[in-house]
């Protein structure tokens, strides 16, 4: 009788522990999708040293990230193990402002994604002082898609239209404290004149998937995006299972050819900017703040801080399943 219930106090201590590791999909959406990662732009981060041939560092978004590409001190490799004795490695990116002008980075994949379900498991370290919280921060950590790949000598673009879509999948919030989750898309507006929506309020408005979620400390947090060819939502992985994260998602409509614009609002895209992207996965000073910085005259906190990814997971939609995009001349994977 005892051998028997320390067999079944194994088996349930077992079971609880595979159910915190996130090997499907939400039940509801996983038919949709394809069983397996795509390993094209998906990584584990488990390797001691990054995969080149999958990511490359970002050289856009301002001095703090382009003046300092090559720095590999940016870039680190990770791992550390927990109260069970497990152990956790990751890839993080650092931001730091100190022996020296402010710097951090970013990898950006080499290949594109496009309609599919997205994974990313993350934490800050660095954003949880008391000065931090108060005051905020220049950094602008995020995981985010864009039609260009941000990479030297490569220049590739996913989009050469007007229209295409900005995924800001997870993507801190400098001015009010949080991480958010929105898709300010871009089109070319009923005057012919290109606009990127970010606006709020009446007529135009940035599509929103999840408004801020305020979390400062340093726990891991996992997250699915589903960008699928008729919406975005975001889920979370929590207590073993898949949630949505809130109930609302962002639907991609039929494109007025008259006014382009009237389909873009905060719950509606256009077809049309639903493009394949490259994702980006690191940090940068939000802009709007260099002047103050150089001048001296910052009131955000430049602390230190560490943005750490476990893992990143793309998982193709089944309508695109065996699909390489034109513009990327037939290579596989979309690579």
């Amino acid at each position: 009788m005892r051998i028997t219930l320390i067999a079944l106090l194994l088996l349930c201590c077992s079971v609880c522990g595979l159910a915190q590791e996130v090997t499907d999909l939400p039940a509801e959406s996983s038919r949709h999708y394809a069983d397996a990662i795509d390993p094209s732009i998906s990584d584990e981060f488990n390797s001691s040293r990054l995969d080149t041939q999958k990511w490359g560092r970002r050289n856009t978004g301002g001095a703090s990230v382009a003046d300092h590409s090559g720095d590999d001190s940016l870039i680190v490799m990770e791992s550390e193990e927990s109260d069970d004795h497990s152990s956790t490695q990751y890839v993080s990116v650092k931001a730091t402002a100190k022996n020296g002008p402010v710097r951090t980075g970013g990898i950006v994949s080499r290949a594109s994604g496009y309609y599919g379900f997205y994974v990313v498991r993350f934490r800050y370290r660095g954003l949880n002082s008391p000065e931090v919280i108060e005051k905020k921060t220049i950094w602008h950590p995020a995981v985010w898609s864009g039609k260009s790949d941000n990479i030297d000598d490569a220049n590739r673009t996913t989009a050469s239209d007007g229209y295409w879509l900005e995924i800001d999948f997870v993507e801190w919030e400098t001015q009010t404290g949080g991480w958010s989750c929105d898709a300010p898309a871009r089109l070319v507006d009923s005057k012919g004149v290109k606009r990127k929506v970010v606006t709020k309020g009446h007529g135009m408005e940035k599509a929103i998937m999840k408004d801020e979620v305020a979390i400062h400390d340093a726990r891991w947090q996992t997250v699915g995006l589903e960008y699928s060819p008729d919406f975005l939502k975001l889920w979370q992985w929590k207590n073993g299972r898949w949630e949505y994260y809130n109930d609302r998602h962002v639907a991609f409509v039929e494109d007025d050819l008259r006014r382009p614009e009237s389909k873009y609002t905060i719950t509606t895209i256009g077809k049309k900017a639903a493009q394949p992207c490259f994702w980006l996965l690191g940090n940068v000073v939000s802009r709007y703040l260099v002047p103050a910085i150089e001048s001296k005259t910052i009131k955000h906190t430049m602390e230190d801080m560490s943005f750490d990814i476990d893992y990143f997971r793309y998982y193709r939609h089944k309508s695109i399943q065996d699909a390489d995009w034109k513009w990327e001349k037939q290579l596989p994977n979309g690579g």
